[in-house]
């Protein structure tokens, strides 16, 4: 019963949540041990802390979280930019590389909603202009975050999405614009990252279940 990586990656909406439940079921069955995680750079807990922090101390000053106008003029500095991609690299780096790996030595499957890549689209969605792959840290990141046995990508139309997303409640949405561009690049990126299997979460839960499972019994 060795430890497993399994990561789960798609637009919201796309059914991440509803899966990573019916697998930790799958697993607690076989008397596996299960660890979740959610992870998006740039929301990661260090980081939280460190915007809590900030907002004690400056106030007004800095923007809400969410979008905004005053926001959106602040991550146009570069030095902001910069500064938050930074941050959110070095507490994914602690996120990664070392808890994850902890709970792998344990013996424990950990099952990430979201990983290396969601991050990389979401930094392409708000620093178009930034080449994050190009980064020292972000491909330090890159190699020192284990690999995954198993990566999913639940692919869903944008209106789908919207029409699912609109049903739950979500603090900060996606723009429509934002929306469109993660399905593409989403898209783009399943052309070329072989190591994912895309699978059509358009259809009912138990049935993109069924094709998750085919590849967990094969680990």
């Amino acid at each position: 019963m060795g430890a497993k990586l399994i990561t789960l990656s798609g637009i919201d909406g796309s059914g991440k949540s509803t899966q990573i439940i019916l697998i930790e079921k799958y697993y607690k069955k076989i008397n596996y041990q299960c660890t979740y995680l959610w992870t998006r750079g740039g929301s990661t807990p260090g980081i939280e802390a460190i915007k809590s922090l900030l907002r004690r101390v400056a106030g007004k000053k800095l923007p809400p979280s969410g979008h905004s106008a005053k926001r959106d003029r602040m991550f146009k500095k570069g030095w902001v930019q910069q500064t938050w991609i930074i941050l959110s690299i070095l507490d994914l780096l602690r996120i990664y590389s070392i808890k994850i790996r902890w709970e792998l030595w344990r013996g424990r499957v950990v099952i990430c909603d979201r990983y290396l890549w969601d991050t990389l689209i979401d930094f392409r969605i708000m620093f178009p202009h930034v080449k994050i792959e190009s980064w020292i840290l972000w491909r330090v990141l890159v190699w020192l975050s284990p690999k995954p046995h198993a990566e999913f990508l639940l692919m869903i139309p944008v209106e789908l999405s919207e029409k699912r997303c609109s049903q739950k409640f979500d603090p900060f949405p996606d723009t429509k614009e934002h929306r469109d561009l993660r399905y593409r690049l989403y898209d783009e990126m399943s052309n070329t990252r072989n190591k994912w299997l895309v699978v059509d979460a358009t259809k009912f839960k138990d049935i993109v279940f069924s094709q998750i499972k085919d590849k967990i019994l094969s680990l």
